[in-house]
């Protein structure tokens, strides 16, 4: 799969998620909603809790039918990585002259399950762990302050509640204490299991064939800790010397600093593939290496300071972020009584965030990307 492919296949999923957010708000915006209409004395956390229950159990029961449909398109994803590898002109010649053996297919096709059981068994670990319960009770209890109190007008207060459901989304919560939004946990989970798949069914598939060695891919706009390597060729066991974070050296004797995050971890976007000094030939020249390091150091300028094609990359991928939560907050208002007011003022959030997303995207030249800006079921206003 392209980049783009994977991309559109991960928003499929993660616009079920959206969906049993955008139920979560709905039933809490219900609830506050009954709430705004009692006084301190008539209130009756009873019946609010017993409704409350009611509310999570259906929420849980459509969380789990989403996950049930993400782990199937999640394995027709990783079957498509796998594929890839198979086809992937390096080992094809080779495999033409020398066909992989039974055992050696079973082997990759056991590491793509594999990885297929890891990914699901933490999208069901994600389902059971995903805080409904806690911002449900919060949301209650500071809607009842509210009318307790008196000190402030309850529709501001049953705005900012949903408003902050609505910007942070439903909550992994880890073991640790840790909340994660459970759309970018799953969206980062697949990715991982995607580089998985391709590095390690790479890595076998050279091993097969008796491939002594591996190559780093690359791309523009690197990270600066994996730039130096990148698109070069390794030894097997220097390249376990790069993974282990220790000094190593390339094929052409050359020596680099070890560093801490290995490659295909940690948000990295390399993968290391199977190689034959013999007579594989190097994906990428040493002219087309220095040419995307020198473009990257050169940069551009934005507001008056200088970043790096990666750091202008970094900043666009935050900005896409920053527009996506604030159009799931303007969601939360259209669900809470399609509260104009609040939608008004998340669009003016959009508005300038976009402004300048696509600013950055001119000085720096990188192409806009309008899919990373879409959030299921959200809708313009004007302001």
């Amino acid at each position: 799969m392209t980049q783009r492919e994977l991309e559109a296949a991960i928003k499929l999923i993660t616009d079920r998620l959206a969906e049993v957010n955008q139920l979560t708000i709905k039933k809490i915006a219900a609830q506050l909603a009954k709430i705004g209409q009692l006084n301190a004395t008539s209130i009756n956390r009873i019946i609010i809790m017993t409704d409350m229950g009611l509310d999570i159990a259906e929420i849980n029961r459509a969380l789990s039918d989403a996950t049930n449909m993400n782990i199937r398109d999640i394995n027709m994803i990783y079957q498509a990585a796998l594929t890839d590898t198979y086809t992937d002109p390096r080992f094809r010649a080779a495999i033409s002259k020398t066909p992989l053996t039974g055992a050696q297919n079973d082997r990759l096709t056991m590491l793509a399950r594999n990885v297929s059981t890891q990914t699901a068994t933490a999208m069901i670990n994600y389902s059971n762990t995903t805080a409904i319960s806690a911002p449900y009770r919060q949301a209650v209890d500071r809607a009842i302050l509210a009318v307790s109190a008196g000190h402030e007008s309850y529709t501001e207060a049953k705005r900012a509640i949903i408003q902050e459901l609505g910007r942070n989304g439903l909550q992994v919560q880890y073991e640790s204490g840790y909340h994660r939004r459970l759309d970018s946990a799953v969206r980062q989970n697949i990715i991982d299991g995607v580089k998985q798949i391709n590095q390690n069914a790479s890595l076998a598939m050279g091993e097969a064939l008796g491939f002594d060695a591996v190559e780093i891919s690359a791309h523009a706009n690197s990270a600066p800790d994996h730039e130096p390597v990148q698109g070069r060729v390794f030894l097997k066991s220097e390249f376990e010397k790069m993974q282990a974070g220790q000094d190593f050296y390339d094929i052409d004797g050359k020596h680099y600093e070890g560093f801490p995050r290995p490659i295909g971890e940690w948000n990295c976007m390399h993968i290391a593939m199977g190689f034959d000094s013999k007579h594989s030939i190097r994906t990428y020249t040493d002219a087309q290496l220095k040419q995307w390091k020198e473009a990257n150091a050169t940069g551009c300028e934005i507001d008056g300071k200088h970043y790096t094609m990666y750091q202008a990359r970094q900043l666009m991928r935050q900005l896409e972020t920053k527009v996506r939560r604030e159009k799931d907050a303007a969601n939360a208002a259209r669900i809470n009584g399609n509260d104009m007011d609040a939608r008004r003022a998340c669009q003016k959030s959009i508005n300038a965030l976009s402004k300048r997303y696509y600013a950055v995207a001119a000085a720096s030249g990188l192409s806009p990307r309008s899919d990373r800006l879409s959030v299921e079921g959200f809708r313009m206003v004007k302001v």
